[in-house]
This record gives C-alpha cells, sequence and structure tokens, in this order.
C-alpha cells in the first residue's frame, strides 16, 4: 500500500513539473502578422492622456486649443468622426501663432479584438541589477514585430492614467460617411507617446469627474 502512494507521489509531482515548462500563451503576446484591416476605413487620428484604461477601452482627455474670440470660448466638445486637427499634442514643435484658450473633453474609445498597443521609442532594456543594458537582435526583433507595423511592441496594461497617447481611429468599411457617428469608431492602433510628469489632479488620483465620458454629442 505504501508503495501504491509513493508512486502516485512521485506521478503527481511529475505530472505537476511537466505543467510548469509548458509555456502559457500571453493574451498579450505581440502576433508575428500584422492584423488585416481591409475591411476598415480610416478616420482620424488623435493625441491625448489616458484617464483610465483597460483591456477593453481606453478614457481619453483630449485637449483642443480654440482660438479665443470676442464672446469668449464656447467651450463646445468636437466630434472626433469630423477629424478636427486642432488638438494640443505636447511632443510637437508647431505652436500656433495667435491666442488660444485649451479646453478638455473625455472620449471612450473601445478596442477591437486586433487593435495593437505600441510604444513610439524603443523601452529601456534594465537588467537584474537594475542599470541598462543593450538588446539582443532577437529581443529588438521581436519588439518591431509585427513587420509593417509602427513603433515597439507594448500592451494594453501600459496605458495607466497619465499616459499620452496618440490614437488612430478607425470606423467599418460598410458604416456610410454621412450616417457615421463616434460609436462606430474603434482604436486601431494606440501608440504611446509618453508620460504626463504633472498629470492633472483627478487623473493623478484615479478618480474621474465625469465617470460616464460620452461616446458622441
Amino acid at each position: 500500500m505504501r508503495r501504491v502512494v509513493l508512486r502516485a507521489a512521485v506521478l503527481g509531482l511529475w505530472l505537476g513539473l511537466v505543467a510548469l515548462s509548458v509555456p502559457r500563451a500571453d493574451a498579450d503576446e505581440t502576433p508575428t502578422k500584422a492584423p488585416d484591416w481591409t475591411g476598415y476605413v480610416y478616420v482620424t487620428d488623435v493625441v491625448g492622456e489616458v484617464v483610465k484604461a483597460d483591456d477593453k477601452k481606453i478614457v481619453l482627455r483630449i485637449t483642443w486649443l480654440e482660438a479665443q474670440v470676442k464672446n469668449g470660448n464656447r467651450n463646445t466638445r468636437p466630434n472626433l468622426n469630423a477629424n478636427h486637427r486642432h488638438f494640443h499634442n505636447p511632443y510637437s514643435g508647431n505652436r500656433p501663432n495667435v491666442q488660444i484658450k485649451q479646453q478638455h473633453h473625455d472620449y471612450e474609445l473601445e478596442y477591437m479584438p486586433q487593435s495593437l498597443v505600441r510604444a513610439k521609442s524603443l523601452p529601456p532594456k534594465i537588467d537584474e541589477n537594475g542599470k541598462k543594458a543593450s538588446y539582443t537582435q532577437k529581443e529588438y526583433d521581436a519588439l518591431r514585430a509585427p513587420s509593417g507595423v509602427t513603433g515597439y511592441a507594448a500592451n494594453r496594461s501600459d496605458l495607466t492614467p497619465g499616459t499620452i497617447v496618440e490614437v488612430i481611429l478607425i470606423r467599418d468599411k460598410t458604416v456610410p460617411a454621412a450616417k457615421a457617428t463616434e460609436d462606430d469608431l474603434r482604436i486601431k492602433y494606440a501608440i504611446i507617446q509618453g508620460k504626463d510628469p504633472n498629470p492633472p489632479k483627478d487623473i493623478a488620483s484615479g478618480s474621474n469627474p465625469n465617470p460616464n465620458p460620452k461616446k458622441k454629442n
């Protein structure tokens, strides 16, 4: 009886070791082939600051630049579907030569299953001693994959509050442009630009004064 129990214990231990040695699939693993976007059309790209994010969506705060007018700023919420180009990009060197006011609005933007998060710049590699190290060619190639996609591999979990990100927005080709709304927009790529060193208090504290941002006007 003791011999049977011992054999069972050894078998259980062996099965456990085998299970630990099997690679586990990573939900954020970078695909080797670029996603197929033939059924979609480009709508716009915007730069904003992450208020909050999960694996399904991003709440993005976009700061719009409005020229000052005699009667003041109307503070109207721009519709992303209209492809406005007057958003504030802190990483752009362009500055308008007119006096402007800033206004910000939050937008809830959804991923698609094949949407990718990328980093604009190669993230630093840190060794086990906390010192900067160099990537091997294999590591570099893995970060650049898939071929034809801008930037370097990143995860949706990297989009923490205060992250500055450029979002490429698309819609299904079957939706006519004349009938399209913000609800039809989806994220193609979210490209990390950097981190806000001084995020707004509500972002830094993790509290959003507008917890349910509208997706359309």
